[in-house]
């Protein structure tokens, strides 16, 4: 089987949410998630779209959410966000750059900006069409304690 960049993208972004999955990491698991993340996001560069883009930045801003590193959450859901909102993204891809953004300002404790963003998410996630889509993305917005 030919390895390209998107296959190895798209199969890096399923490795790191196999990680996201589990309800404990070791060390080593920690850092393969980030590493992951990180090397799926840059190759989708090299081949993606906008889409993709958003999309692995939020994967990449939900691993530093996991691991409580919030400045780093924060940086990646803003930039998830910003490709979301610029691009005429769905209102899917919008929803969970809203939910990065307010995850990783909840774990700054910022509960004014992070309750902000968790409206703008259930506002986004009300437009999302595909009812179970709708209901995994309000769930997780409303995971977070803001």
């Amino acid at each position: 089987m030919e390895i390209t960049v998107k296959s190895e993208a798209i199969k890096l972004f399923n490795e790191t949410w196999d990680l996201i999955d589990l309800k404990e990491r070791n060390d080593n698991e920690k850092t393969q998630m980030l590493l992951k993340a990180h090397t799926s996001r840059y190759l989708w560069g090299l081949v993606g779209k906008p889409v993709n883009f958003a999309r692995g930045d939020w994967q990449i801003s939900r691993c530093y959410a996991l691991l409580n590193m919030g400045d780093a959450a924060l940086l990646y859901g803003e930039s998830s966000l910003k490709t979301a909102l610029e691009n005429e993204s769905t209102a899917l891809d919008i929803t969970f750059g809203y939910e990065a953004v307010a995850r990783a300002h909840a774990l700054l404790g910022n509960k004014e900006e992070a309750a902000a963003s968790k409206t703008k998410g259930m506002d986004a996630a009300a437009k999302i069409e595909r009812e179970n889509d709708r209901t995994y993305a309000e769930g997780e917005l409303n995971n977070i304690n803001a």
